[in-house]
C-alpha cells in the first residue's frame, strides 16, 4: 500500500515543482502614473475664436491646407473658442490625431469645455466640463482610442499663469499664434490653458519580501500600450514616485513583432508573456534564455570611457589597463546595495596592486555622489554613473556587475560582489 500512494504522490510533486519553475506574474496596472515629463510638459491648448457656425482645421502652421469645418454649438454660452488636442489615437478626416474642443464663454471666471469625443463635430452631444480658474484644482479627463474604446490617455487642463510670466514672453506668444494660424483670432495666452499628460500606467511586481514598480509608457499618444519598437516598458524601486521614461536603465522599448520582450531587473531576467492593448495588466516569468542587451561580447574590449569621481579629476578607464576591474553600478535603492557596498570594500582590500574595484553610482544630484563618498569614504574608486557611460558599457539595468581583465577585456557580466569574493578567492 505504501508504494502504491508513493508513486501518484511523487510524481504529483514532480510536476507541481515543474509548473512552479517559471510562474507567470500578472501585474494589474489599476492607475494612471507620472513620467518624468509630466511636471515639464509646457503644452499650450490654445484657443480661437469660432465664428459663426464654423472652426478651421489644423494646418499645422501652414504645412496643409486649412479646411472649413461645419459645427454644431451647444446652447447657454454667448461665446465660443477652440481649440485641438494632440491624441494619436483620433480618427477623423479633418484632423487626424487631434481631437477638437469648444470652450464656452472663454473669458469668463469658469469656461465651460466641450470635447468633441465622438469626432462628429457635434458638440451637442458630448461631455462638458468646468474649466478652473487660476488657483482650482487642474481640470482632468479622459481620452479613448477610436479602434478600442478602453485604451486611455488621461489629459490635465490648468489655467496659464499670467502673473508669472513676463511681459516679453505673454506678447511674444501672441504674436506668434497671430502669425502661426493666419485668418483666426487667438483668443490670448492669459485665457489658454497648459496641458499635461498621464501616458503611463503603473502596478507593483511582488515576490516575497522582493517586489518593485512596474509600467507601460504610451510614447506615440494613441491610448494602446503595447505598440511594437514604440512603447516601453518601465521597471523602477518601488519607493521611486516617478517613472523615468528617458533612463535607459529603467526602460525596454517593446520589441518587433514575434520577437520575445525582456528586461532585468534586481538580478534577475524577466520575459514579457502578454500585454494587455489598453494597459489594463502586464504578465511577466523569469527567464534563463541568453540575452545580450548589446553587451560587450568576453574578450572583447570596453571603449576608452572617461570616469568622473566623486573627488579628484576625471580619467580614463585605459588608465588601468595593466590592472583588472570590477566595476559595480546601483544607486541607493538598488537591491542589496548596503551589503554590496560593503562587499566592494572587501573586494578593494584582496589584491589592490592587481585589482581594481570601481562603483558606479546612478545619483539625481552630483552633490549626492560627494555626501555618499563623504559617509562612507570608500576604499574603490567611486565615480558618477550617466545614460552615457551605461549606454557604452553594455549596462541595461541597475544592479548590474562587469568585471574586466586586462587591457580591459571582458570577463564576465552579472557576477555579483558576493559570488565574485567566492569566485577570486577560489584556488587558481
Amino acid at each position: 500500500m505504501k508504494n502504491y500512494f508513493f508513486l501518484p504522490a511523487f510524481f504529483l510533486y514532480a510536476l507541481v515543482g515543474l509548473a512552479q519553475e517559471n510562474p507567470i506574474i500578472k501585474v494589474p496596472l489599476t492607475h494612471y502614473a507620472k513620467d518624468d515629463r509630466f511636471d515639464k510638459y509646457q503644452i499650450t491648448l490654445a484657443l480661437f475664436e469660432v465664428k459663426g457656425d464654423t472652426i478651421l482645421s489644423m494646418d499645422f502652421e501652414g504645412t496643409r491646407p486649412v479646411k472649413p469645418i461645419r459645427i454644431k454649438k451647444p446652447k447657454g454660452p454667448k461665446q465660443f473658442a477652440y481649440g485641438n488636442v494632440f491624441f494619436s489615437g483620433s480618427a477623423n478626416e479633418y484632423n487626424p490625431g487631434y481631437i477638437s474642443v469648444l470652450v464656452g464663454d472663454p473669458y469668463h471666471r469658469n469656461p465651460i469645455l466641450y470635447v468633441d469625443h465622438n469626432q462628429n463635430f457635434d458638440f451637442t452631444d458630448d461631455t462638458s466640463y468646468k474649466l478652473p480658474y487660476f488657483n482650482e484644482q487642474a481640470l482632468e479627463l479622459e481620452l479613448s482610442n477610436a479602434t478600442n474604446k478602453e485604451g486611455k490617455i488621461k489629459i490635465c487642463l490648468s489655467r496659464t499663469r499670467p502673473h508669472g510670466q513676463k511681459y516679453e514672453f505673454r506678447k511674444y506668444m501672441d504674436e506668434y499664434y497671430a502669425m502661426a494660424y493666419p485668418g483666426r483670432t487667438f483668443m490670448g495666452f492669459e485665457f489658454c490653458y497648459r496641458e499635461q499628460r498621464y501616458i503611463a500606467r503603473a502596478g507593483q511586481v511582488k515576490q516575497g519580501k522582493e517586489g518593485f514598480k512596474i509600467g507601460l509608457i504610451d510614447a506615440n499618444a494613441n491610448g494602446l500600450y503595447n505598440d511594437a519598437e514604440m512603447d516601453k516598458i518601465l521597471f523602477v524601486n518601488t519607493n521611486d514616485t516617478l517613472l523615468d521614461a528617458t533612463n535607459p536603465l529603467n526602460f525596454v522599448v517593446f520589441s518587433k513583432h514575434g520577437k520575445p520582450t525582456y528586461f532585468e531587473k534586481n538580478d534577475k531576467l524577466y520575459q514579457v508573456v502578454e500585454v494587455d492593448e489598453a494597459g489594463a495588466f502586464i504578465a511577466i516569468k523569469e527567464s534563463t534564455d541568453q540575452v545580450d542587451f548589446n553587451r560587450i561580447k568576453i574578450g572583447k574590449k570596453v571603449p576608452k570611457v572617461k570616469l568622473t569621481p566623486a573627488k579628484g579629476n576625471a580619467f580614463k578607464i585605459n588608465t588601468l589597463r595593466r590592472k583588472e576591474v570590477y566595476l559595480y553600478f546601483g544607486n541607493k535603492g538598488s537591491k542589496n546595495f548596503h551589503s554590496d557596498t560593503l562587499l566592494l570594500r572587501q573586494i578593494a582590500q584582496l589584491n589592490p596592486d592587481k585589482l581594481k574595484v570601481i562603483c558606479v553610482l546612478y545619483v539625481n544630484k552630483s552633490y549626492e555622489l560627494r555626501m555618499f563618498n563623504s559617509d562612507a569614504s570608500p576604499n574603490y574608486y567611486l565615480v558618477y554613473g550617466t545614460k552615457e557611460l551605461s549606454t557604452k558599457l553594455g549596462i541595461n539595468s541597475v544592479p548590474q556587475y562587469l568585471y574586466l581583465g586586462k587591457k580591459r577585456r571582458v570577463k564576465s557580466y552579472g557576477l555579483n560582489p558576493n559570488d565574485f569574493l567566492r569566485s577570486y578567492m577560489q584556488p587558481k
